[in-house]
């Protein structure tokens, strides 16, 4: 073997052996390395330093939180003959929202944390329909609108918000140690179907909230019917009844309170839906309209409203749930004016 050769083969001795003990280590010792990787929190090189920002391993944790809340309960109690089968006719005395069967949104499985983030926000999304006024913005302005509405309670929505945290950090390059994935893979999917469960009672959940809202805030001395049964004309005995979520009374006044959470502006059917229950309420009967998204236009209010001669005021929960009370309160106070002046109180649904 002549000189050069031998030169060359003791400069790739020292590189070949580094390769192999490398790949030795790699091989043998992958899972503590694994572990030890987690664990850097800096990476000091010539001339500097680098922060490696990392997902804490509490995100274990809230991922096994959510998966707990949103199994606990995602169904309202079902009324027999009060709330049907999303698709039936709803008939005057038949006005609670419906509870149904919906079809799964077509989600990936879920694999890390960005593709579980992408995932809840398109159930969240579709949770939150009719959009609130101004249309979506964040994820988290989402799960705020969804409390709200109470679709989701401060469990549930607390534990999705530090999980769309954890993925935020994740989705900027941030180090998933690997428990925090390995759960990901175990539970993300169960996250996104529980929730999209919920796509079947968002309705009914809301108006349920509104209805607890009410027994919560009313003042001393109103009652509160849930459910109520009001005949159009009550010296018939054959007269049409309107099924009402709630009636306050007030002295000898009172005030029908409507939840219609797919009401919103061209739904026709659902506009066409509350004229109906409307022309089989008393003519001069006050109602509250609770409802969703941005208000109906005033064309539709005025069809809507045709033929009803008694006040009909919308209520934009989204904005202005913390004026139900005031707005009863001017309802009744604008019955009782009525009252003694002997006059039908005036219509101001358009």
């Amino acid at each position: 073997m002549n000189e050069s050769a031998v030169l060359l083969a003791g400069d790739l001795a020292w590189p070949v052996t580094v390769l192999v003990i490398a790949i030795l280590l790699l091989v043998t010792q992958r899972e503590a390395l694994g572990r030890l990787i987690d664990r850097i929190k800096s990476l000091k090189y010539p001339g500097g330093e680098a922060e490696l920002e990392m997902v804490a391993e509490a995100g274990v944790a809230v991922i096994s939180t959510a998966v707990e809340s949103l199994s606990r309960d995602v169904t309202v109690a079902l009324e027999p003959g009060k709330r049907p089968a999303d698709g039936e006719q709803i008939e005057p005395i038949q006005n609670r929202e419906p509870i149904g069967d919906v079809e799964p949104l077509p989600v990936d499985e879920v694999s890390s944390l960005v593709v579980l983030r992408a995932n809840a926000a398109i159930v969240l999304e579709e949770l939150a329909y009719p959009p609130p006024p101004g249309g979506f913005g964040s994820v988290s302005a989402t799960l705020d609108i969804l409390r709200r509405r109470g679709v989701l309670d401060n469990e549930q929505a607390t534990s999705i918000g530090k999980l769309i945290k954890i993925a935020d950090e994740a989705s900027r390059g941030a180090i998933v140690p690997r428990r925090v994935g390995q759960a990901v893979q175990n539970s993300g999917t169960t996250i996104v179907r529980q929730l999209d469960k919920l796509r079947a009672v968002a309705a009914a959940k809301f108006e349920d909230h509104v209805l607890d809202t009410l027994r919560q805030r009313r003042p001393a001395g109103w009652t509160l019917d849930i459910d109520r049964a009001v005949p159009r004309d009550e010296t018939s005995a054959e007269s049409v009844h309107a099924r009402v979520d709630a009636l306050v009374t007030a002295g000898d006044r009172n005030v029908v309170v409507e939840v219609r959470a797919r009401l919103r502006p061209g739904a026709d059917g659902q506009i066409e839906a509350v004229k109906d229950w409307l022309a089989a309420l008393p003519p001069q009967q006050p109602v509250l309209l609770v409802m969703l998204g941005e208000r109906l236009s005033d064309r539709e209010l005025r069809w809507m409203c045709a033929g009803h001669e008694g006040p009909v005021e919308p209520l934009l929960w989204d904005r202005d749930s913390g004026e139900l009370i005031s707005a009863l309160r001017e309802l009744l106070d604008r019955a009782g004016a009525d009252l003694r002046a002997g006059l039908p109180p005036q219509r101001t649904g358009g």
